[in-house]
């Protein structure tokens, strides 16, 4: 499953109800009315995200499905976890767990570990406009600082896509049997978050450690089956005691890496001023989208419940 980054802690939070996003500047939220047409209406963005599980089911391994509904207003968000399909009406949930990692954030004299949870003690969220918003994260005196701009895509008489397409907008349909190609009705859409970071880091998560190599022995491994360019090797984290590395490939992506605690992570650098490199023009190439609103959601579950 593709997923955008913010979504990622969302999807591990075990709480289905957390408060207090505003923080103590609520009074600036500027979000549309809903003149404008962007996501963020009167203050609050809401979107829903489906995930395909394996389940066991009488003995067998079968696709099931869960579903994730977000709603971010000046009070907090609200997190509803459901199981659409499964052996169980609490299958996905069960299968997610309440484990939370850390994610970490590391730059120049700058070091922060939070969990994975969206807790506003970490993180705290304002409105901009009707399509834009903006996120810290912090612990204690430290925080870093993004800005996230929404993309909205038109899904209407949108279906399955090719499996080699190269451009459209590819969806939750692609799971679905070769045999089954509804289409989006009139009024779907869906939502792309791109990032804007404030400052330089690098987030990696507790999860995501490949060894206990060195900085030079992972640069070694890159060079055996990626092109490796602009290479740059940096001091990060409190008293800049990490060793962080990273470099441009093939396909100028930015690949990253950071030792900490004598293990190598896998991480991504993200550049102050930059936004996040994502296809979002369906006409150009193939884009991925899978934040649905209310009538694209709406049509997804009934057809993975009639599906599956």
């Amino acid at each position: 499953m593709q997923i955008n980054k913010i979504y990622t802690g969302l999807v591990l939070a075990s709480a289905l109800v957390l408060t207090g996003c505003g923080g103590d500047d609520d009074g600036q939220y500027v979000a549309s009315n809903g003149d404008d047409g962007g996501p963020i209406v009167n203050n609050q963005l809401s979107y829903t995200v489906f995930d395909p599980f394996t389940d066991v089911n009488d003995g067998e391994y079968k696709t099931a499905w869960g579903k994730l509904d977000y709603r971010f207003s000046n009070s907090g968000l609200m997190q509803t976890i459901s199981t659409i399909v499964g052996s169980s009406p609490t299958a996905y949930q069960d299968s997610i767990g309440d484990v939370s990692e850390l994610e970490f954030y590391a730059g120049q004299n700058l070091f922060i570990a939070v969990p994975e949870d969206f807790d506003s003690q970490f993180y705290n969220i304002s409105f901009v406009d009707s399509d834009t918003f903006k996120l810290s994260i912090r612990s204690g005196s430290a925080s870093v600082n993004s800005t996230y701009d929404i993309k909205t895509l038109d899904l209407s008489g949108v279906g399955k896509q090719p499996f080699d397409a190269e451009t459209g907008i590819d969806t939750d349909l692609s799971y679905f049997p070769s045999s089954v190609n509804p289409v989006f009705p009139n009024g779907s859409q869906c939502y792309i978050l791109l990032e804007t970071p404030n400052q330089d880091f690098y987030t990696f998560s507790e999860d995501e450690d490949e060894g206990s190599m060195t900085i030079t022995e992972w640069i070694a491994n890159e060079k055996t089956y990626r092109t490796v360019t602009n290479l740059v090797k940096e001091n990060i984290g409190i008293n800049n005691k990490l060793s962080a590395v990273r470099y441009t490939d093939e396909d100028g992506d930015i690949i990253a890496a950071v030792r900490y605690n004598g293990l190598i992570y896998s991480a991504s650098y993200n550049q102050k001023g930059i936004q996040e490199k994502e296809n979002t023009n369906p006409d150009i190439s193939e884009v991925y989208c899978d934040l649905y609103n209310d009538v694209a959601a709406d049509f997804l579950e009934a057809q993975i419940k009639a599906n599956y």
